[in-house]
């Protein structure tokens, strides 16, 4: 059972959709091709992605279906996915949609509330929002500046005394006092007004009821104007996105992690930020995984906007653009957003899928915190690894990942300043001793690259500086078939990790990027210095000394570097090779153990 050579040389030289099945008849992989013997020839010889050797072994059959052009393949094949639902293609993963905020209008009394679902009921809907922890915190906010009801219909009805809420200021109780209906209405204009984002509008309005209030000598009812006056003016609430333009338009942003493609779609409704939908896709084998996402996408839908905006065009953005103006009657365009509105309704749709991808990741978290019992969860993980050669440009650096995710930003090198001698240790204390005599806000967990040495350094530093004790590991690199050992404080024998977890798989990620972000700023150090060593040479100058370093700088033991080695730099006499040669033969050679 394999894919061979046999099974492509009956196919047609045509443009189609191909079906690869297994053994037991089942469609595994549906791909659409311009070409289909060629396309399929080519998963033999060039195609050397290692879904591709999966697909190849599994393979016992070869359907295809043949297409007038590559617009038709191209609809077929997604139809075809959609149905079938092979494994190597793409599965859209809908997630949970965003959290609104409900005004039930048409009740005789409106409350507000929050959901989930937008349903036709009379009610009027702002958002939506992506965090469904700071919308509940907003309707406390929102409870205190303006007094509606959060209580259900049912309530509502029974409710012979008010509740806790009214005793607290956060509702105005028109379950029990009836006779507040025009300050009720009031508040609830004022309510959708700020929801709306008239803040200006509504500002405006109430300072003048308040001097109204205050002329009438009903000072404490202005004293309450006034105090809503101030919160609005300090109370941060999420606005629902208003724009100029009144097409209706679909946002498409996304952001990969970990080998998935996280798709955030925003809806736009005559300018307004009406709704939301967030995929994950598992990156599989797709040749171009965001058109067939977007097709996948409107394959279950009835509406499609006329104008759609994404933060990378798909490479068959002609061909896709044809299909969806077939499905919706009129014409569909396909555009990448680069300044204005469209951007930042880019961005905010990037934004959504990065915080969806790290509400996945939390649980990775999750599984760190348990492995190695610690107090929290280490939202802020900083890793620190030492690089130097035989004790010369000792460098060391941090790598930090904020929520299971590198942040760049935040990476910060070290030069050594204490030790020219190869001492490890030392360096590394000297290291804990800058990073937590800083200002900078305290990481959740510490990760050392190195063993039970590193970590009684570090400890030795806690001490010293008298700094209440923050998680810390020490990472031993594995070593033939044993995994990664993982020290930590007040256990003898190391901790061991699943693994195919995503917690191991997080720890090798951030240990292996200060590792690299090491290396470079290390070799950055030693080019400038060989850059200068070699411009001490009579008759050698920058650009010789350039040309030089380019060369040998693929040598790892420079003090085995030959006149053969030097013969074809521009520019170098007979005398520049000579003087070269000489001073390398005291060079020290080799990598130090962080090098290699």
């Amino acid at each position: 059972m394999a894919l061979i050579q046999d099974m492509i040389t009956g196919l047609p030289r045509a443009t189609g959709v191909y079906l690869l099945r297994n053994t037991g008849g089942q469609i595994i992989y549906i791909g659409k091709a311009k070409n289909l013997r060629s396309r399929l020839r080519s998963y033999l010889t060039d195609d050397t992605r290692i879904y591709t050797q999966r697909i190849c072994a599994q393979t016992d059959k070869i359907d295809y279906i043949l297409t007038r052009n590559e617009t038709e393949a191209l609809l077929l094949e997604n139809q075809l996915i959609k149905a079938h639902k092979p494994r190597y293609n793409i599965d859209l993963k809908d997630d949970k949609t965003y959290v609104r905020f409900k005004i039930t209008l048409a009740h005789p009394w409106p409350g507000i509330f929050i959901t989930r679902k937008v349903i036709k009921d009379g009610s009027r809907y702002f958002g939506p929002y992506s965090s469904a922890q700071a919308t509940r915190k907003t309707l406390s906010a929102i409870g205190r500046i303006f007094p509606v009801r959060r209580c259900r219909d049912t309530e509502f009805e029974n409710r012979s005394r008010p509740c806790m809420f009214h005793q607290i200021g956060l509702c105005m109780a028109p379950c029990v006092y009836r006779d507040i209906r025009k300050d009720y209405d009031q508040t609830l204009d004022d309510l959708i007004s700020f929801l709306e984002g008239r803040n200006r509008d509504l500002e405006r309005s109430l300072i003048q009821r308040m001097k109204s209030a205050s002329d009438a000598l009903n000072f404490e009812k202005a004293a309450q104007i006034r105090d809503q006056i101030d919160a609005i003016r300090t109370t941060l609430v999420p606005q629902a996105i208003v724009g100029d333009s009144f097409t209706d338009i679909d946002i498409f942003g996304t952001y990969r992690q970990h080998g998935q493609l996280q798709i955030s779609i925003l809806s736009v409704y005559q300018g307004i930020l009406s709704d939301s939908h967030n995929f994950s896709v598992k990156e599989v084998f797709e040749e171009d995984l965001v058109t067939n996402s977007i097709l996948q996408f409107y394959l279950n839908r009835t509406e499609i906007p006329p104008l759609i905006f994404i933060d990378t065009l798909p490479e068959n953005r002609e061909s896709l653009a044809a299909i969806l103006s077939d499905m919706r009657g009129s014409r569909v365009t396909i555009r990448k957003a680069l300044r204005g509105k469209p951007l930042q309704w880019i961005l905010l749709a990037q934004e959504n899928a990065r915080n969806h991808s790290r509400e996945k990741g939390s649980s990775v978290l999750d599984d760190i915190a348990r492995a190695f019992h610690l107090g929290a969860i280490p939202y802020r993980m900083e890793c620190f690894d030492v690089s130097n050669l035989q004790g010369a440009y000792a460098t060391a650096s941090r790598a930090v990942f904020i929520d299971a995710v590198p942040d760049t930003t935040l990476y910060r090198h070290y030069k050594i300043r204490s030790k020219e001698t190869p001492d490890d240790f030392s360096m590394l204390k000297e290291v804990m001793e800058r990073r937590l005599g800083s200002d900078e806000p305290k990481p959740d967990l510490i990760i050392l690259d190195g063993g039970k040495g590193q970590l009684e350094v570090c400890l030795r530093v806690f001490r010293e500086m008298d700094i209440p004790s923050i998680p810390v590991i020490a990472m031993a690199k594995a070593r033939g078939k044993k995994s990664d050992r993982f020290f930590v404080p007040g256990r003898k024998n190391p901790v061991l990790l699943p693994e195919r977890s995503g917690s191991l798989r997080t720890l090798r990620m951030i240990r292996d990027e200060a590792h690299r972000f090491a290396i470079r700023y290390h070799r950055l150090l030693r080019r400038r210095a060989t850059k200068s060593l070699f411009e001490e040479i009579p008759g050698i100058g920058p650009k010789k000394a350039t040309a030089l370093l380019k060369t040998l700088g693929r040598i790892e033991d420079l003090s085995q570097c030959s006149a053969q080695d030097l013969e074809h730099i521009p520019g170098l006499t007979e005398a520049d090779r000579i003087a070269v040669l000489s001073l390398l033969k005291g060079f020290t050679p080799g990598l130090s153990e962080h090098e290699q």
